[in-house]
């Protein structure tokens, strides 16, 4: 066995696999792969298989999308890959679900796919063995199917060993320690190996390996049950393969084995698996069969296709799928570490098995992979979610595995909330507050009417959160109103090397006198945007940085990274340290000059500065601006006096109408603005210049991360820019975001982020569209209708910005 390599991969189960072949096509050769048992012997081997480009998520669908391309194509070169592309129905009970159905397929266009929304008797055509009673539609996927896990793993791992990579079997991992220069020691069975980098893709034993590392990762595992029938009549008398068809409101899927069918359900009450540790000598093996868990679904099933009641059962499968707290994997670097990546936490692992592989291989080569995939990143976790955590999540996902996508849906599900609550949290539940959970922070969404419950009916139209909102928006902008912006990730930056190394990782210039703000977009090497921060310089010299919460470990990592090695800077996370509270509207220079001495007129206190001062007897950083577009302040405070200090504004402003505001107004107003959000009109993917801020950049200044990406492209021009849009729409808006923009029929654009403003009364949506389409008749397609879109000159609201300057 060789004793050194540039990557080591832990687990040879379909991702770990993937990753290592991957690596080869990227040029590397030296990698290297170890494996416990045998390959594919954890929960590849016992999967169903089943490979859906469907996802309510665009970039799982393009990284299935990817998978089921690759798989096709080793089908082709190796000819000893059993993959089926049957194509495949799923069934509509619900105006619901077909408006889900509608969205999906409309982002599937910018995927490049064939998805299609199909009536009855389209469904009875495509499966004649259905009763489409009770149903209003379905979707069709021509290239959906299924493959023999074990046949593609092993091709891939054929071709990896051709290019030169090395796999140990049977070969199980006791030990791993990081040695000062970086590189891992990692002791096996066979011998101790020297990687460079490592790779954490043990399925449900990734836990163990984390703790050799010294870490827990949110992965826990459920048992998950399909039935194998015997032969079936119906399918006998059959030359080709029927379609796979799934039915998420029942919540089943039922494909053709052989000449038979695997029915596999996802039923309420699913049981978590190895709690407290998989077991030492467990293998390639299955755990014990429970029918009366699935019967009730199994029995509607044979409703609706009786020919499944003809069948009798060839065998039961019963075995441990991992579950992360929301349903997706793990695939990125892990915070805290360099060097160290995990690739694991699959539910579907199959279909996503190739594209991760393809994607893991990018962040170890390249830096990141060419999707912006944070929603996949283990960093958008926190040490909240705990091993108590992970499962009762885990276990909720998988009584949802089928659940409606709707846009808020899964931050407001029950379980394990309250993880990280503000002070103000009891004060913002006496106002009605509908709470979602985001990077385990409870925060308001929006506030409901005093009598009415504080729950929102989830849709993908407008829903009784509208009016609500609507008030909530027109309060700040005709009086005044308060946001709760504590879980926000903050720094403190000190160190007399301080302004110069801020300077070389942003591309606008870093403020040096006390007071001075300054917004900044870090980048990749190719100019996109990595993530977004606020700086301002303290009078004692230190800087004060905000950045998104659900980012603060990427940002912490991205920053500690390129820290100098001198030590003449010094970061701290103070994030649990500070609060902070938005104060906007028209009013509120007249509430916060009753609580402090200080000088908030424009000559006192301008626009876009900061200030040290006093309110109601607490410290405060007063930074004047905001996310959306009023006359305000972000009051950042101790979080001790934030009780205080809210308690003392509400006060205050009970002559001026106060009112609280929540997340979902705060986005209606920063789209009337054109203000862009990190995560959704910002990502790597998209350039500064490409998203419309290259004011941001000072090409005048010292170099900067991603400055000659940026000079390239402004020389060679853009070919998309992002733009608002106003969307001539009735009860829906572009809400989700990624739905297609077209132009005489072809897609020219994609949505970023959309919403209704309240303020000016428009259907608002911010898009990145080619650049020769930008003026054109576009049509933006919501929910299955294209609307006509027309193209916002400016911003929609206070176009001059003279209400963020105002001096009354």
């Amino acid at each position: 066995m060789k004793n050194k390599t540039d990557v080591l991969i832990i687990g040879g189960g379909i991702a770990g696999v993937s990753t290592l072949y991957h690596l080869t096509k990227m040029g590397w050769s030296d990698v290297m792969l170890t494996e416990k048992l045998e390959l594919t012997s954890g929960s590849t081997w016992h999967a169903a298989g089943n490979l859906p480009h469907f996802s309510n998520s665009y970039n799982v669908m393009k990284l299935q999308q990817y998978s089921i391309a690759l798989y096709d194509r080793l089908k082709k070169e190796t000819g000893q890959v059993d993959h089926h592309m049957t194509g495949a129905v799923r069934l509509a009970h619900t105006q619901d679900r077909m408006d889900e159905f509608e969205r999906v397929a409309a982002m599937s266009d910018l995927a490049g796919l064939d998805l299609e929304i199909i009536d009855n008797d389209r469904l009875k055509e495509l499966y004649p063995y259905l009763d489409t009673t009770g149903l209003v539609g379905g979707l069709w996927d021509p290239a959906d199917g299924h493959i023999d896990p074990t046949s593609v793993t092993n091709a891939m791992a054929a071709a990896a060993r051709e290019a030169g990579a090395t796999i140990v079997r049977n070969n199980p991992v006791s030990a791993i320690e990081q040695q000062p220069d970086g590189r891992w020691k990692v002791t096996t069975e066979k011998g101790v190996i020297d990687a460079a980098v490592i790779v954490n893709a043990a399925g449900f034993r990734c836990n163990e390996v984390a703790a050799m590392v010294g870490h827990q990762l949110p992965v826990c595992s459920m048992e998950h049950q399909f039935v194998v029938t015997d032969n079936v009549p119906e399918l006998e008398a059959r030359d080709d393969m029927i379609p796979m068809l799934r039915d998420p409101d029942v919540s089943y899927y039922l494909r053709q084995e052989g000449k038979g069918l695997i029915l596999g359900p996802y039923e309420k009450g699913g049981i978590p698996w190895a709690v407290d540790g998989v077991p030492k000598e467990f293998g390639q093996e299955l755990l014990q069969p429970d029918l009366d868990r699935i019967e009730e679904i199994m029995c509607t099933a044979m409703e609706q296709i009786p020919m499944i009641g003809n069948a009798g059962i060839k065998t039961v499968v019963n075995g441990p799928i991992t579950y992360t707290p929301d349903g997706h994997p793990l695939i990125g670097p892990v915070h805290g570490y360099d060097n160290y990546f995990v690739c694991t936490g699959f539910n579907f692992g199959i279909v996503q098995g190739g594209g991760a592989g393809h994607f893991m291989a990018q962040w170890i080569v390249d830096g990141h992979p060419e999707l912006d995939l944070f929603e996949l990143d283990p960093r958008r976790f926190g040490d909240y979610a705990n091993h108590e955590y992970t499962v009762a999540k885990g276990t909720e996902v998988y009584a949802n595995e089928y659940q409606l996508g709707f846009p808020n849906e899964y931050a407001m599900r029950p379980a394990k909330r309250g993880q990280k609550k503000s002070p103000i949290y009891e004060r913002q539940a006496e106002q009605n507050a509908v709470f979602g959970a985001y990077f385990g922070w409870e925060r308001p969404s929006w506030f409901a009417p005093q009598g009415q419950e504080a729950n929102e009916q989830h849709s993908f139209r407008r829903s009784n959160w509208f009016e609500p909102v609507a008030a909530e928006c027109l309060n700040v902008k005709d009086h005044v109103g308060l946001l709760d912006l504590t879980p926000f990730t903050k720094f403190e930056i000190s160190g007399a090397g301080a302004h110069a190394w801020l300077e070389s990782i942003s591309p606008n210039r870093i403020p040096k006198e006390a007071g001075g703000i300054a917004l900044a977009h870090p980048l990749t090497r190719d100019g996109g945007v990595a993530w977004e921060f606020s700086i301002t310089k303290l009078d004692d010299g230190s800087y004060y940085m905000m950045a998104p919460a659900v980012g603060e470990l990427l940002e912490e990592d991205w920053l500690r990274s390129r820290l100098p090695a001198d030590g003449s800077v010094t970061l701290t996370n103070i994030t649990a340290d500070y609060g902070c509270l938005v104060l906007a509207g028209p009013d509120a220079r007249k509430v916060l000059a009753q609580l402090t001495d200080s000088d908030l007129s424009n000559a006192g206190f301008p626009w876009f500065t900061g200030q040290e001062i006093e309110v109601a007897g607490a410290p405060v950083r007063a930074l004047r601006m905001n996310f959306v577009g009023e006359l305000g302040w972000e009051l950042h405070h101790p979080i001790e006096y934030q009780v205080e200090l809210y308690d003392a504004l509400m006060e205050a402003s009970r002559a001026y109408n106060i009112g609280n505001f929540g997340l979902r107004a705060m986005d209606s107003m920063r789209l009337e603005k054109g203000y862009p959000m990190w995560g959704h009109d910002l990502t790597h993917e998209f350039t500064l210049l490409e998203a419309n801020m290259g004011f941001f950049a000072k090409f005048d200044k010292g170099d900067f991360e991603g400055k000659d990406a940026l000079l390239a492209q402004k020389e060679k021009g853009i070919t998309q820019k992002l733009i608002t849009l106003e969307l001539d729409s009735t009860d829906v808006d572009a809400c989700v975001g990624m739905e297609p923009v077209y132009c005489d029929g072809e897609v020219v654009g994609q949505v970023s982020s959309g919403g209704y403003g309240f303020r000016c009364q428009k259907s608002l949506a911010l898009a990145y569209v080619n650049s020769d389409k930008l003026d054109a008749d576009l049509t933006v397609k919501v929910l299955g209708t294209q609307y006509p879109a027309s193209r916002v000159k400016g911003v929609a609201y206070d176009p001059k910005g003279e209400l963020l300057r105002s001096d009354s």
